[in-house]
């Protein structure tokens, strides 16, 4: 055989070889590759829920994908401008959304300059945190019942804190009160906590938050836990009984997860959903969330995807039965 064609034969086995190589390889995708930071809105102010379980779930991400995750909070309308955001981001599968469940109650409030079905994909479900339902120390009652019939007897003359109009407090007092027919005036608040510190103080008599937001009144004995509203009791205040318990269909479970811009690779999607879940399973994420009153829940997306579309129509209907739906005015 001439030299020039032992030359071109071994060139052709070597590109050959490479392509098999290349064939049989895992498949990397742009979010295991690039070196750009991974970006994650978080749609409120620091320091709530949705920051600190953002925080947690990007610092273990940062570990994992030898890449810098970084939280950027993008608060505003109720959330609706950190979402806007990433609705119109590049979909390359570096920019990402955190959701909560004021996501699901959005669209019956207020018209959207997105779809929150057609404008995003579901990543990833972290985790939920049930909210309990508190009450100023200085009133008469001991349980949720108790509180109903305290309101009863006491038409107009109790308070409960919202963290503002159309928020997730307003929402499920609202809930709250379809189903127990409790005679509560709702006060609105610039947020959570100047509506905690009333309640400390007694200005508002009721107030709904997350456990760790009521840890430290209740710790000062200005405010006393009634009730979990969520589907179990928490581990932290186990002698605490759920709403379920006390015969009351409420469920007021806040939630956390991911989302990606509508239009990102499959792939891409798939990777962050295969990253975010192996992190999940990290016990330091875990003992982080727990000391929030919060729990690890992880889902398929096809899961996760149901559960924004059931809370969507669940919270659709409390705004059509109690006037709360501004989404078509």
């Amino acid at each position: 055989m001439k030299p020039k064609n032992i030359i071109r034969r071994s060139i052709g086995i070597c590109i050959f070889s490479l392509c098999s190589l290349l064939a049989t390889a895992p498949a990397l995708t742009a979010a295991e590759t690039t070196s750009r930071p991974l970006q994650i809105v978080v749609p409120f102010a620091p320091g709530g829920s949705n920051d600190i379980v953002g925080r947690a779930v990007a610092n273990l991400l940062t570990t994992r994908l030898h890449r810098s995750v970084i939280i950027e909070n993008k608060p505003g309308a109720g959330g609706t401008i950190g979402s806007e955001k990433v609705a119109r981001a590049a979909s390359d599968g570096n920019t990402l959304l955190l959701i909560s469940s004021t996501f699901t109650m959005n669209p019956s409030v207020m018209k959207l300059n997105y779809d929150p079905v057609d404008s995003f994909i579901p990543v990833a479900l972290l985790g939920q945190g049930p909210s309990v339902i508190a009450v100023n120390a200085s009133l008469p009652v001991n349980s949720v019942r108790e509180l109903i019939e305290y309101t009863r007897k006491n038409p107009g003359k109790v308070n409960f804190g919202s963290s503002g109009v159309a928020s997730f407090q307003h929402f499920a007092v609202e809930l709250f009160k379809l189903k127990t027919g409790a005679d509560l005036t709702i006060v609105h608040y610039k947020g959570g906590a100047p509506a905690l510190v009333d309640l400390a103080s007694g200005n508002v008599q009721v107030a709904l938050g997350s456990l760790i937001q009521m840890q430290p009144y209740v710790n000062s004995g200005k405010v006393k836990i009634l009730s979990v509203a969520g589907p179990e009791r928490v581990a932290l205040i186990p002698d605490i009984p759920t709403l379920k318990e006390e015969g009351i269909d409420v469920d007021a479970t806040n939630w956390w997860g991911i989302m990606a811009p509508k239009g990102t690779p499959g792939d891409i999607v798939e990777a962050l959903h295969r990253d975010i879940n192996a992190v999940l399973s990290n016990p330091k994420l875990k003992d982080s969330l727990a000391s929030e009153g919060a729990q690890i829940t992880s889902a398929t997306r096809e899961q996760f995807d149901q559960r924004i579309a059931e809370e969507t129509k669940k919270w659709a209907a409390v705004a059509q039965q109690t006037g709360l739906d501004h989404s078509q005015k």
